[in-house]
């Protein structure tokens, strides 16, 4: 993501290179500056200016402080607004393409490690204090007293000492880690199944009409036949759906991953990745065929990244007795593990006590993209 990240910055300094340019030799330009930055106008200005950064995040309903959608939006743009010009040179490119969003939804994922992990959490709060300016990095009053104990903490989530307000400031220095992820593999399914003509609205927050602003589902789908469809990622927007549908008589349905996929590991309390061998599978069209050949799933036993269970992204699916990242029992319902984490853990079988790494070595599998609620559209 880097290489992405370093053009993003590049097309940055040059539009500041061209606004002081003009701002130094063309007095109308500068007179029209003036006027934006004049009291009149200046708060509407700065207002403006925080949707594209704002620092910090609040609850629900003010959307002048969320950095996490901002961050994640900008993200969104290089594979909806920009990237699909190279993908659509080639069926090649187009695989490519497939499989840059995989990886990069990785590392998206990767990301949300901070909530575990205080070294690097630390790290990262440092290198913000380093690069942005203080006053915007910790617009939000509260924030950087909250970042100066957390630089001190050993905390991790879903414990005592990880305050909603910790849960606030380290939600608003990640791309929504969460969300993101579905919305670009969601995306990447839809291109790939070329059931319809794909029209993303991710980055459209509000549509303007007759009436109020309106809030678009994430996707919009253009049937050969003239029929239109709304897609919404998630199953939590029954009511944003269901105003678009009644307003614009354009149907609406939610998919979501299947198997609550991205899986936090309840061992160690990172995001459970694709692989490699999934991407490529994925990118190549040859997924079907893959799953064919593993006997129904993408089992891992076999594949010479295995290493008798220790492969970082091998699944273990079921019942573990042992204690989570934060200290507490593992759930008694089965949860989605890395295999590498229980390996040596036991789980109850009639009774009797067994170690998951004796007995379930072949049975081990590999995350891959699938979205719930997709048949809607495939029948279609």
């Amino acid at each position: 993501m880097r290489l992405l990240i370093d053009k993003l910055v590049i097309s940055v300094e040059h539009l500041k290179c061209l606004d002081e340019t003009f701002r130094e030799n063309s007095q109308e330009y500068q007179r029209i500056e003036n006027i934006l930055t004049s009291q009149e106008f200046n708060e509407i200005y700065s207002d403006i200016a925080r949707e594209i950064y704002a620092g910090g995040k609040k609850p629900r309903g003010n959307i002048q402080m969320a950095r996490q959608m901002i961050l994640g939006d900008v993200i969104e743009y290089v594979f909806t607004g920009r990237a699909y010009y190279y993908a659509a040179k080639s069926e090649s490119n187009f695989r490519n393409f497939l499989k840059l969003i995989l990886y990069c939804v990785n590392q998206i994922l990767l990301f949300d490690t901070i909530t575990v992990n205080p070294v690097i959490r630390r790290a990262y709060i440092e290198k913000l204090e380093e690069r942005i300016p203080l006053d915007q990095l910790y617009e939000k009053a509260g924030d950087q007293e909250t970042a100066n104990k957390l630089k001190e903490s050993n905390a991790v989530i879903w414990t005592e000492n990880w305050s909603i307000d910790i849960d606030l400031f380290v939600d608003s220095i990640l791309p929504k880690t969460l969300g993101c992820p579905k919305e670009l593999i969601v995306f990447a399914e839809l291109i790939r199944l070329k059931k319809g003509i794909i029209i993303p609205l991710l980055l459209i927050q509000r549509i303007f009409g007759d009436r109020n602003p309106i809030a678009p589902p994430d996707f919009l789908i253009l049937k050969e036949n003239k029929e239109i469809y709304g897609i919404e990622v998630g199953y939590a927007k029954e009511g944003q759906s269901r105003e678009f549908s009644i307003r614009t008589s354009i149907p609406t349905f939610a998919v979501d991953l299947k198997n609550n996929m991205h899986n936090r590991c309840p061992k160690c309390g990172e995001n459970i990745l694709y692989c490699d061998p999934v991407i490529e599978a994925y990118s190549n069209g040859t997924m079907s065929e893959e799953i064919n050949n593993r006997g129904g799933k993408f089992y891992c036993n076999g594949c010479p990244n295995f290493n008798n269970g220790q492969c970082q992204f091998s699944n273990f699916y079921g019942s573990v007795i042992a204690h989570r990242f934060n200290g507490e029992q593992c759930p008694s319902q089965s949860r989605h593990y890395h295999a590498k984490c229980v390996l040596n853990d036991h789980y109850t079988y009639y009774g009797q006590e067994r170690i998951i790494g004796e007995h379930h070595l072949t049975d081990f599998f590999a995350q891959k993209p699938e979205i719930d609620g997709i048949e809607n559209l495939i029948t279609k």
